[in-house]
């Protein structure tokens, strides 16, 4: 069986718990990429290109985080879904192994986030 401090019951109702609050954060993300969008075509119509060809890499990397946040709550729907399975098993190197994956994107999609604020804090200041 699964490790004995491993209880399916809590692990599935924090990933259900957490599927909410993915899919809150791409939709926000989501209005963002759009905004952006808009500023952008206002910035090329305006005859700004140079401005407009900075912000794109932005545009460019909210949409991957977007993107981040899609696979990681397929990620946990994944999980749930198979709970019943996983709790069967007794050798669950494969799922310990989607566990482990899963965990590490959370893990660099909040390390991309916590960049992300460092960087905008250093832009204020002028660095």
């Amino acid at each position: 069986m699964l490790h004995r401090s491993f209880k399916p019951a809590k692990c599935k109702t924090a990933l259900k718990l957490a599927i909410p609050r993915i899919k809150l954060m791409k939709n926000k993300r989501e209005a963002q990429v759009k905004q952006l969008k808009r500023e952008l075509a206002q910035l090329l119509e305006s005859g700004q290109d140079q401005t407009a060809r900075i912000r794109v890499e932005h545009v460019v990397r909210e949409e991957k985080t977007v993107a981040a946040y899609n696979l990681l709550g397929i990620y946990c729907e994944l999980i749930v879904a198979r709970m019943p399975i996983i709790e069967s098993q007794k050798c669950v190197k494969i799922l310990s192994l989607v566990f482990q994956i899963s965990i590490l994107f959370a893990l660099l999609l909040q390390m991309h986030m916590e960049l992300g604020k460092l960087l905008s804090s250093l832009q204020m200041f002028g660095l």
